[in-house]
């Protein structure tokens, strides 16, 4: 079982290395469950699910740590700790469906330097099909987990609407991005975006997902939501700065893609100086709201300055 002495001292690292040590196992388990499932369907649906296994390896598996931070800090119980882990393992997956589906509209190749799924079809239809369809596979098996955890009823079913709200806003913060690149968007709307792909969705829905499993009534979740929100926009600026500016080697892709692509982001729209201050700005918003806790303050600098 995942230990959490290290949270009162605010050793993110420890805790980052234990929580990674606990989850690769279920989420390997739950891959591999997937694999079974599939042999028995079509071998034809092999090679998809071995593409999803190569992509889920690596990455910093932020969002299942932060379901776990948001358990803990919500007074999550010892007893019920396993379930939480395994909620923590579904956000993983669910990252992953939302990272096969997001290469193929940014026409990314490398993901974690190994190749996306949509670019191992020679069809470019059937790959950009199988890269949809790929990603629809782990929201059904996120919904498989979350419904099966054995928690109490209340829990699980608040857990699930959380989680649905939170894939839908994702889903129209993608749509608004597609959209954007039929012109050239404002600002405000670019914002927006990172509001909802990031903010929301990477950090927001982690931290409330661990809360409401441990028995946090959604109405005292305003800090949490807060504190979220601003460690996304730094999270995402920080993925925008290293787009453009960052090496190869570290990130697992091409930099300087997005302007290549002509996709605006910040970073293409700031340049390096004034995205570097607007990460900070978000930084010392994100530490204010952490109110002390220095579990929050070291995830606020480690996801801002992370070089991949």
């Amino acid at each position: 079982m995942i230990e959490f002495d290290c949270m009162k001292e605010g050793k993110l690292e420890e805790f980052l290395a234990n929580y990674r040590l606990q989850s690769e196992g279920i989420l390997a388990e739950e891959l591999e469950k997937r694999m079974r499932e599939v042999s028995k369907i079509s071998p034809n649906l092999i090679k998809v699910v071995e593409a999803m296994k190569e992509l889920a390896k690596g990455g910093k598996r932020s969002r299942g740590a932060l379901t776990m931070l948001g358990y803990q800090l919500a007074g999550g119980s010892e007893e019920e700790k396993e379930e939480a882990l395994k909620a923590s393992v579904a956000m993983e997956i669910f990252h992953l469906g939302l990272l096969i589906q997001d290469d193929f509209m940014d026409r990314d190749e490398l993901r974690r330097a190994v190749k996306t799924i949509h670019i191992r079809y020679e069809d470019q239809h059937l790959g950009e099909s199988i890269a949809v369809l790929a990603g629809d596979f782990t929201f059904g098996w996120v919904t498989e987990i979350l419904s099966g955890l054995k928690l109490p009823s209340e829990k699980v079913n608040t857990a699930i609407g959380i989680w649905g709200k939170y894939f839908t806003r994702v889903g129209y913060g993608q749509a608004l991005d597609m959209l954007a690149s039929e012109r050239e968007p404002s600002e405000e709307e670019i914002i927006k975006v990172l509001e909802l792909k990031s903010g929301e969705y990477s950090c927001v829905l982690p931290l409330l997902l661990g809360a409401v499993l441990a028995g946090l009534d959604p109405s005292q979740m305003a800090r949490l939501e807060k504190y979220g929100m601003e460690l996304g926009l730094a999270f995402q600026l920080r993925d925008d700065y290293l787009a453009e500016f960052g090496k190869s080697e570290k990130t697992g892709k091409p930099v300087g893609n997005d302007k290549r692509e002509g996709k605006k982001t910040l970073a293409t729209l700031y340049g390096k100086e004034k995205t570097e201050g607007t990460i900070r700005e978000h930084t010392e918003k994100a530490k204010e709201l952490a109110d002390g806790e220095e579990i929050l303050i070291q995830m606020v600098d480690w996801l801002a300055t992370r070089e991949n």
